[in-house]
């Protein structure tokens, strides 16, 4: 499962604009800390880059169950 995005800084803003637990959390650091987070996910999502967008890998679980 991959997770296609269109820039490097839209994970981030996703997080930020539309997480609940993550905006929280981002909502309590100073400018500083928030712009090195920022800084810290766009390098880290630079490597997944494909053509003119990023298309990052995503973990995912696998459930089968069966009635007996």
């Amino acid at each position: 499962i991959r997770w296609r995005v269109p820039s490097a800084c839209y994970p981030f803003d996703a997080e930020r604009d539309a997480g609940v637990r993550t905006a929280g959390l981002f909502a309590r650091q100073t400018s500083e800390k928030l712009r090195a987070i920022q800084l810290a996910i766009e390098k880290s999502v630079r490597r997944y880059a494909e053509g003119d967008s990023f298309s990052i890998p995503k973990g995912a679980y696998v459930i089968a169950v069966s009635k007996k």
